[in-house]
C-alpha cells in the first residue's frame, strides 16, 4: 500500500509495507531468549510435559524444571540452589 504522507514532500510515493519486510527481525537474547524457548516447550508439550514444568518449578522454588512426568510425578522435587546459595522455604522466611 501507499500511504498519503509518503508524496508530502514531492518525491515518489514509497511502499512502506514493503520497507518494513526488508528490515531483518530481531532475535531475542539472554533471558528473554531463555523465556521464548520455555514458552515454546510449554506451549508445545502434551499435558505431561506440562503438569511435568509446573509440579517441578513449583515444589523445587524456581530451581528446577523438568519436562519429564515419569521422574517428577511420583516424588517431591527437591529445589538445588546455585552454589554458594544455600535454599530456603517460603514457610521459614515468615518465622
Amino acid at each position: 500500500d501507499y500511504y498519503p504522507s509518503s508524496k508530502a514532500q514531492g518525491g515518489a510515493a514509497k511502499n512502506w509495507d514493503k520497507i518494513v519486510g526488508e528490515l531483518p527481525e530481531e532475535k531475542p537474547e539472554g533471558e528473554e531468549a531463555l523465556n521464548s524457548f520455555f514458552q515454546q516447550i510449554y506451549g508445545k508439550g502434551s499435558d505431561e510435559v506440562r503438569r511435568a514444568m509446573n509440579k517441578s518449578f513449583q515444589e523445587s522454588g524456581g530451581t528446577v524444571l523438568s519436562t519429564n512426568w515419569g521422574d517428577v510425578g511420583s516424588k517431591t522435587v527437591e529445589g538445588t540452589p546455585p552454589s554458594g546459595l544455600e535454599m530456603k522455604k517460603w514457610s521459614d522466611l515468615a518465622k
